[in-house]
């Protein structure tokens, strides 16, 4: 009983550290069916969680759909809380989704070389764009400014939009 209790105490630790990092905004029902798949509560849904919905004889076009959920490099074959909720805020309504949640599910992310947007919480570009060794400023749309282009550095998007913290300007450097 004390080690149910235990593991218990654990998925909820883990739960709550999943809740605490999650990055994008996620309807209610959206959250609850990836708790639902989510069996070992890991905040993960790996290939094996995946595979009865992915298999489902009545939803043929489905397995295509959730591959394309999957659309941050580095993480292949597992689909997180973020991707999901990301993935299927705009499921019903694809006509008002915003241009960099559209541009980011219309590639498929796992061929080397793709352009992976960084977008805000409501879809839209953020200002500093980055993609092999080149940064650069683009409005909420996606349209680069001029001359703002840079190597191997961040360009100074505050001239032309709303300027990123720190923790934002650490994990772009990262990636370069």
């Amino acid at each position: 009983m004390e080690r149910i209790k235990k593991e218990r105490g654990r998925g909820v630790e883990r739960e709550r550290r999943n809740r605490k990092e999650h990055k994008t905004m996620c309807r209610k029902d959206v959250a609850w069916m990836f708790q639902q798949w989510d069996g070992n509560n890991d905040g993960e849904l790996s290939i094996k969680e995946l595979i009865p919905l992915e298999t489902d004889l009545n939803e043929k076009c489905l397995k295509a759909y959730i591959d394309r959920c999957d659309t941050e490099p580095g993480n292949d074959n597992v689909i997180t809380l973020d991707e999901w909720c990301d993935c299927f805020a705009w499921a019903d309504n694809d006509r008002h989704e915003p241009p960099c949640h559209a541009a980011k599910h219309q590639q498929d992310p796992h061929l080397l070389g793709t352009f992976h947007p960084r977008c805000t919480l409501e879809g839209y570009y953020k200002a500093e764009q980055c993609h092999e060794n080149f940064c650069w400023c683009v409005d909420k749309y996606g349209r680069e400014f001029d001359n703002s282009r840079v190597m191997g550095g961040l360009p100074d998007c505050g001239q032309y939009a709303t300027e990123m913290d720190e923790n934002e300007k650490e994990e772009l450097m990262a990636e370069l």
